[in-house]
């Protein structure tokens, strides 16, 4: 094979490899500390004596507080640097962590979330613009690819470390686990990231922070409580949050770039339907993870355990898909990988559809399979072509709008399956026109992003 094969199917350096493996170290802290947080709660509140509703919050508020610092990323990123700004999030994550482990509260534990909250929202979308800065555009997406590779293990990994943990110790030591993560992945950042420009003089859009910020904090919380039923709470906080992104698009168009989030981008028309993918993508990938556990366990009469093995493989086939996604889209272009995407999403989401096939684990592991290696690609393909053809200063803004998109059709997805299936009757007596009505949602959601993908174009870059 020649070099310039070797190159194609292998186009990260060895010290871009060194650079993903750092960063790795550190986005594995957010996705591994919610798995095992969500396997902790119970615990939790029998030993704080919290009621359920203040229990809800070990989760909401550190959920809010993310979506609240993400477009604090972009002036930060330019304001301090990257590199710095990247370490500074793995300090606070680590200061929550360990006041989190310290709380003898549900109050305090509360307030460590918020902190550790905040660090992932500024820590997701600084990685993704380290990424580019410092490995380059045309790397970008190889490099995501890998690092999502923990995005894939956590949920079946995190779970059965917490599971373990909490049957040989207190629900402490899962926080402060999280504290020798948190050290080596300063010191390796500190020795293997280099310093990336910055802009010292950049002056913050305090009016963009009091509409944005709040702003998707209300529309996220209001979205979210939606799922559960319509209430005027709901209403207010989610038009409330609605009107005040509003106000900041109106705002943000007038500063153009020195605005807190520039909104200008969407003018390239790259950008414009690469963050249309990702929004897409992110609704059925995040529907998914309520609907199929819920349909395995309840519809198909699967154990807890049996169930976790076939959304395995869901992610076996997410991981093989994005190990493959460079040589795959260099040899096929953008149109026809999304294309292909697009009938393995589908073709997975029929199989898992269908009644007569519910008892039959091999199709329901294949469904799974096709499923996931399709919707691999969606979340991470229009990820790296969003930076196509940007300018460097222009990046830390793609970070911030991305990560702001996928938090968005997350909470969507979430809250269009929740309602589809508890609208008119309780979880215990879910129909089979519920469930279709589920797996149809998530289907013509899938057939819409392949009426985008058609304006792809035939090759990447």
């Amino acid at each position: 094979m020649s070099h310039s094969a070797n190159a194609a199917h292998n186009p990260l350096s060895a010290s871009d490899r060194a650079i993903v493996n750092v960063l790795i170290v550190g986005a594995i802290l957010p996705l591994l500390d919610t798995t095992l947080v969500n396997v902790a709660l119970h615990s939790i509140g029998e030993q704080l004596h919290a009621p359920l509703s203040m229990m809800q919050w070990i989760v909401t508020a550190y959920t809010l507080a993310a979506a609240s610092t993400v477009p604090l990323s972009t002036w930060l990123a330019q304001r301090i640097g990257a590199k710095q700004l990247w370490l500074l999030c793995l300090w606070m994550f680590l200061i929550g962590a360990a006041m989190s482990a310290l709380a003898r509260s549900v109050e305090l534990l509360i307030f460590s979330r918020i902190i550790q909250g905040a660090a992932t929202g500024l820590l997701l979308p600084t990685m993704q613009t380290i990424v580019v800065i410092v490995i380059g555009q045309q790397k970008a997406r190889a490099a995501l690819a890998a690092m999502s590779i923990p995005s894939v293990l956590a949920p079946i990994f995190g779970p059965l470390i917490g599971g373990l943990a909490l049957s040989f110790t207190d629900w402490r030591v899962l926080f402060w686990l999280h504290v020798p993560i948190c050290f080596a992945a300063i010191v390796l950042a500190g020795r293997v990231i280099p310093a990336i420009e910055r802009q010292p003089s950049l002056q913050f859009d305090l009016t963009g922070f009091v509409l944005l910020c709040p702003g998707l904090v209300l529309a996220i919380y209001g979205l979210s409580g939606l799922g559960d039923g319509v209430s005027h709470t709901t209403i207010i906080f989610t038009v409330a949050g609605v009107l005040l992104m509003v106000t900041f698009a109106r705002h943000a168009y007038r500063r153009r770039e020195s605005a807190l989030v520039d909104l200008t981008l969407f003018a390239v028309a790259n950008f414009r339907l690469s963050c249309l993918l990702l929004f897409l993508a992110s609704v059925v990938y995040y529907g998914g993870i309520l609907l199929y556990p819920l349909y395995l366990i309840q519809a198909g009469n699967y154990t807890a355990s049996w169930a976790g093995i076939l959304l395995a493989m869901h992610g076996v086939g997410t991981l093989i898909a994005r190990h493959k996604l460079s040589v795959i889209s260099a040899k096929w272009g953008d149109r026809q990988t999304a294309c292909m995407a697009i009938f393995l999403a589908l073709l997975g989401s029929v199989i898992l559809s269908l009644p007569q096939i519910i008892d039959d684990t091999y199709l329901l592991m294949s469904g799974m399979l096709f499923r996931g290696a399709g919707i691999g690609i969606l979340t991470i393909m229009p990820m790296s072509s969003a930076y196509h053809g940007l300018a460097k200063q222009q990046v830390a803004h793609a970070s911030s709008l991305t990560r702001i998109l996928t938090h968005t059709g997350a909470t969507i997805g979430a809250v269009m399956l929740a309602m589809l299936l508890h609208s008119s009757q309780p979880v215990a007596v879910l129909s089979p026109s519920a469930w279709a009505s589920a797996h149809i949602a998530l289907m013509t959601v899938i057939i819409v992003c392949g009426l985008a993908c058609w304006r792809l174009p035939a090759r990447s870059g």
